[in-house]
């Protein structure tokens, strides 16, 4: 009799099918984004299925395939592995063949041009739109108590000869052009004919009460001191905006940074990219994509929404500081409600206000709620450990519950506990408080009361301790760290990503 065929097959068709029917229905919904991060769980499971095949298989006493994976098998896992980790890498914005400028096209061959742009001024008047449509390269703009717009900068091409190069040159003029209130600003970089690749780097001065207009496809943008808005969006850079009274949105497909401070209206960043860092912003802050690096938040005055791959997080104000990176979150001094459903994460937050409700799926909680009266909450992790320090004059009501684990107290007698199986519960009432929920399916909870060691997070240094994480976000104007990788402007230089 011909031997039953296998159901994996038919499993990876069916979740191929439903991604992509996902992303029909929700377009928002990234294919790519999905298989770049959990194309290996394909594998798992399509050995877990496998085992369990072959397992059911034996006891049934029924024979056995000759291989466990047969030749088509280990090819099928081959176009697996390389189609994942070809996403993974074009979803990465910082890889090597993108700083080697691959991406860009063959730059190996040719030479690069250097030219001057030169000085181009218009009229204005105090409150234009200034546009900087498509283009490839580094824009530094600076407001300033002027009637004009002034653009100046350097280009660079790269070309086989230097004939080529001087025909590209004149054929790309930048030009600035009076629309009405619009300024608008073109490098004419697709007009370049032959093997060439162009890079104007522009600097750009612009009334202080200015709307900024940009996008561009690779290149850095630095935006200082200006009272309209600014709105970008890029392929690929960097973004350091300071001193903006309107609103500021950005959207990147891949940026090694975004860096806004200082800013008085909403931030709204959208996209991908590694680092962020936001400081003194008066308006909501939205965060939407995947950002792969550090995420780092201080004094913002309104709201705040993040949803990524990893974490959706609300705070209603946030005096204090949040830094996110790749499995760790930590929130000091945040004003709530706070909501907050991650990953695998390890999340440590103290002194919060109003209400906390927390949902990890893997990882520690460490809370310590440093305020009187404490605020509600209701915590819970699939997998992992909850500890927290209550002020030892708190009042509140407990009920924690792990299925699998133990529980610690140091309140006492009021909190009574009981074991069963291989868990436990702790619930009581010390004083009339808040309900306080605190449930693990596999880890221990601490309940103890605080200390004065408690009133920052571990490893955070008091203000004027000189550690780095306490610091000032340094400012778009403010020189490089010794060390640092993070690009310099000002312009005149082409920055690859």
């Amino acid at each position: 009799m011909r031997p039953r065929g296998s159901v994996v097959g038919p499993l990876i068709l069916i979740t191929i099918g439903v991604l992509f029917l996902m992303h029909t229905i929700w377009p928002e919904f990234s294919v790519g984004d999905i298989i770049s991060r959990y194309w290996p769980f394909l594998l798992i499971a399509w050995g877990t299925l496998q085992l369990i095949e072959v397992s059911i298989r034996f006891s049934r006493n029924t024979p056995l395939p000759a291989n466990g994976v047969s030749g088509g098998g280990w090819f099928l896992v081959a176009i697996i592995c390389l189609v994942g980790l070809g996403f993974n890498e074009i979803h990465r914005p910082d890889t090597w063949w993108r700083r080697a400028g691959i991406e860009k096209g063959v730059e190996m061959f040719g030479d690069a041009h250097d030219y001057e742009v030169a000085l181009i001024k218009r009229n204005a008047g105090k409150n234009p739109k200034v546009i900087i449509e498509n283009f490839r390269g580094d824009a530094k703009i600076t407001g300033e108590d002027v009637a004009e717009v002034s653009v100046t900068g350097h280009k660079t091409v790269r070309a086989l000869d230097e004939g080529e190069a001087n025909r590209a040159d004149q054929a790309t003029p930048v030009e600035v052009v009076n629309d009405g209130n619009n300024i608008i600003i073109r490098c004419n970089q697709s007009n370049a004919k032959g093997r060439t690749r162009i890079a104007t780097d522009l600097d750009i001065t612009v009334p202080r009460g200015s709307t900024i207009e940009a996008n561009g496809r690779q290149g850095d943008f630095q935006v200082n001191n200006i009272a309209g808005s600014v709105d970008i969006v890029s392929e690929s850079a960097g973004v350091r905006i300071q001193d903006v009274d309107g609103y500021v949105k950005v959207d990147t497909r891949g940026s090694d940074i975004v860096r806004c401070t200082n800013v008085k209206g909403t931030v709204d960043l959208k996209g991908r990219g590694t680092d962020v860092e936001l400081e003194k912003i008066g308006g909501q802050v939205t965060i939407l994509g995947a950002y792969s690096g550090t995420v780092s938040m201080r004094d913002l005055a309104k709201p705040l929404r993040l949803e990524g791959m990893q974490t959706d997080l609300t705070v209603q104000k946030l005096p204090g500081q949040i830094r996110m990176e790749r499995g760790t979150f930590s929130g000091e001094n945040l004003e709530g409600p706070i909501q907050m459903t991650t990953r695998a994460t390890d999340v440590e937050i103290s002194g919060f206000t109003d209400s906390l409700q927390l949902e990890v799926d893997k990882g520690d909680i460490d809370l310590r709620p440093s305020r009187l009266p404490l605020a509600k909450m209701n915590v819970r992790t699939r997998s992992g450990n909850i500890e927290i320090a209550v002020p030892e004059s708190a009042k509140f009501e407990l009920k924690a519950a792990t299925d699998h684990g133990d529980i610690e107290n140091e309140f006492g007698e009021p909190l009574k506990q009981v074991s069963y199986g291989n868990g436990a519960k702790l619930e009581g009432m010390v004083g009339t408080g808040p309900n306080l929920s605190l449930v693990t399916e596999r880890g221990t909870i601490t309940v103890r009361k605080a200390s004065a060691a408690d009133d920052k997070l571990p490893g955070k240094a008091k203000p004027g301790s000189g550690d780095s994480d306490d610091q000032p976000l340094p400012t778009p104007n403010a020189p490089a760290p010794k060390g640092s990788k993070t690009p310099k402007l000002p312009v005149g230089k082409s920055i690859e990503l």
